[in-house]
């Protein structure tokens, strides 16, 4: 596993974990913003890419997660809804 993917997974991993505690009643919505929006600074500090390149890496990863979480809580969904609205990401 090359050192962008190990980023993007280990962004992910606080990323579903804030949506898992939304999902259970913690409300962390307002963490998520500035969460992947260090995220995406973060990658872009390591060299994975440009600032687009890297938002485009966490939008596809979490894209990847909601295609998986149809046995989730809403709120889990929703919380990752949240997480690319953060990316400037069009939800379709």
């Amino acid at each position: 596993m090359n050192t962008a993917t190990m980023l993007v997974e280990h962004y992910m991993l606080l990323i579903k974990n804030i949506a898992y505690l939304s999902a259970i009643g913690v409300h962390y919505f307002d963490r998520m913003e500035p969460l992947v929006l260090r995220a995406v600074d973060h990658l872009y500090i390591a060299h994975v890419g440009d600032a687009s390149t890297c938002k485009v890496l966490l939008c596809q990863a979490i894209e990847n997660e909601l295609c998986y979480s149809h046995c989730e809580p809403p709120e889990y969904t929703d919380s990752l809804r949240v997480a690319l609205q953060s990316l400037g990401h069009q939800l379709h």
